[in-house]
């Protein structure tokens, strides 16, 4: 407090009444009269601070750590993407059916099936296909999704075009960030007491730069900035750990999850914007899925049992 007020500390100290005359209260009477409450009013505060940011996850419905609302969510998944597709656009760069209608198709009819059996089914979801030569994908929170045509590029791409299992592996992955609120959640964690004002426009930084809150890396590729989201190996995990109950939920084979991350394994990872480098891939991630393959298969077989396909009708000549 006294380093906060400066000069004019002693201006503003308590005065008290002294034999009549009007005198600066002691500096010992100060601290007294000061601190007791401050430090009572401070305690209130944390104490009020913390709970305030204590909330229920979504995906495990434990108690988490979370600053901010799920409007919050959306308000930072809009900004990222309108700037996103501001860049692309400005750039000339093709966008949803005019960069790929089949598979702009397809990718759209995969998101609304996971995002369906996704733990927040009414996330205002939001899916482009950008035709840039980036082996990667993304979702912003609150359900907006980028998916870029290198992803199923022939020969460096990590999907098989017109393979629905790999690419709602990839989908069902990127879709749990989002519901597991993995931004916000290390945005609380950086922020601590320091407060944003615009938290929005504070998550993406240049590449390279230094930002404890910054979870959306601006990387210049091909004449075109794009926004790429880099979490911690435990964000990882847990994003493979949900997607894969997602696909199977949605219909999807759970064992094109563990394929998919077993070629990503032995990729090289030296294209900083590619799919390799920003979701680490390893044997160890791979078998970390095999391991949830059994329950996630067994998901997967009850819901395509449960919508046999229909016996078509013999029709009668009268």
């Amino acid at each position: 407090m006294r380093e906060f007020l400066g000069n004019q500390y002693l201006s503003l100290r308590p005065r008290i009444v002294v034999r009549g005359r009007l005198q600066p209260e002691s500096s010992s009477h100060a601290v007294k009269r000061f601190w007791i409450p401050a430090f009572a009013g401070m305690t209130i505060f944390l104490v009020s601070f913390f709970l305030a940011g204590c909330g229920k996850d979504y995906v495990t419905g434990k108690s988490t750590y979370n600053f901010y609302s799920i409007g919050s969510d959306v308000d930072i998944g809009n900004y990222v993407m309108k700037t996103q597709l501001k860049d692309l656009k400005k750039n000339g760069i093709k966008i949803d059916l005019e960069a790929d209608a089949d598979e702009y198709r397809r990718i759209r009819k995969i998101v609304n099936k996971i995002t369906a059996v996704s733990h927040i089914p009414d996330f205002p979801y939001e899916v482009h296909l950008a035709d840039v030569n980036i082996v990667n994908a993304w979702c912003a929170p609150g359900g907006k999704i980028m998916v870029y045509t290198g992803l199923y590029q022939p020969r460096k791409g990590l999907v098989q075009k017109g393979n629905d299992d790999e690419m709602a592996a990839v989908l069902a992955h990127e879709i749990s960030h989002a519901t597991a609120r993995h931004v916000t959640e290390m945005i609380t964690k950086a922020s601590t007491f320091q407060m944003v004002g615009d938290i929005a426009t504070s998550v993406i930084v240049q590449s390279g730069s230094a930002g404890g809150a910054d979870v959306f890396q601006q990387i210049y590729y091909g004449g075109v900035n794009v926004y790429l989201p880099h979490y911690s190996r435990k964000n990882e995990s847990e994003a493979d750990a949900i997607g894969i109950m997602y696909m199977a939920a949605a219909g999807y084979d759970p064992q094109a999850a563990v394929n998919l991350w077993e070629r990503a394994a032995r990729e090289s990872k030296s294209d900083k914007t590619s799919i390799f480098a920003s979701h680490p891939a390893s044997g160890a991630r791979a078998a970390a899925l095999k391991k949830l393959l059994p329950k996630a298969t067994e998901i997967y077989l009850a819901v395509t049992k449960k919508a046999p396909a229909k016996k078509k009708k013999s029709s009668k000549i009268n």
